[in-house]
C-alpha cells in the first residue's frame, strides 16, 4: 500500500527550499529510497512538498535521517509543517521524464 504525504510549510522561503533539497542531494539518492513519487513547489504562502512512498517507514527514516538534518541546517522546524497522509488508491502518471513546461 503506497502513502502520499502532502507538507505545508507556511514559514519556508524557496531560497530555504533550495537549500534543503541541496542538502537533502548531497545525503542520498532524490527521490530517497522508498520515494516513488516527490512533487514539490511555492504554495502561498510558503512551500508544499506531495510525496507518494511505499510505506509509512521508509518515509519516516528519510524524515529522521536526512530531512530533519536539511531543515535545520536551513534554520527550519518540522514542528511547524502541516502533513496530511492518506492510502493511495491510484497513482497514474503520463511521461515524467520530460521538461515541465509552462500551461
Amino acid at each position: 500500500m503506497a502513502i502520499c504525504l502532502m507538507v505545508e510549510n507556511p514559514e519556508q522561503s524557496q531560497e530555504q527550499a533550495e537549500q534543503v533539497m541541496a542538502h537533502v542531494r548531497s545525503t542520498g539518492p532524490v527521490p530517497p529510497e522508498g520515494a516513488r513519487l516527490m512533487l514539490a513547489g511555492p504554495a502561498s504562502p510558503g512551500y508544499r512538498v506531495i510525496s507518494v512512498w511505499d510505506s509509512d517507514e521508509a518515509r519516516e527514516r528519510f524524515f529522521a535521517e536526512r530531512l530533519a538534518p536539511a531543515y535545520k541546517e536551513a534554520s527550519l522546524s518540522l514542528d511547524t509543517i502541516k502533513r496530511t497522509v492518506f492510502e493511495v488508491q491510484v497513482l497514474v502518471a503520463g511521461d515524467l521524464t520530460g521538461v515541465v513546461h509552462p500551461a
